[in-house]
């Protein structure tokens, strides 16, 4: 997975793109994961199971270059395999 790209380097394949998504940020964070943009949803009961709860992760700038970042832009990323 590479943050902040939508393209994979020469000789990797992109397996898909999305955007980088982590837990709240008040809560202690355990990494992050680079969500499929076409995620499909799973329809279920209106019970509230807050279970895994992700959230789109926002450029700062002064912790990232801006530009080519934007200020509170969600961050987009690719997910990508080598076969050597």
């Amino acid at each position: 997975m590479i943050p902040g790209r939508t393209s994979c380097y020469n000789g990797w394949t992109k397996e898909y793109q999305g955007y980088l998504m982590g837990e709240f940020h008040g809560y202690q964070g355990k990494g992050y994961v680079c969500m499929d943009k076409n995620a499909e949803a799973l329809h279920s009961s209106y019970a509230n199971l807050n279970g895994a709860l992700l959230y789109n992760v926002e450029g700062r700038c002064g912790t990232l270059k801006c530009p080519p970042y934007i200020e509170g832009a969600e961050l987009a990323c690719v997910v990508c395999s080598n076969s050597t």
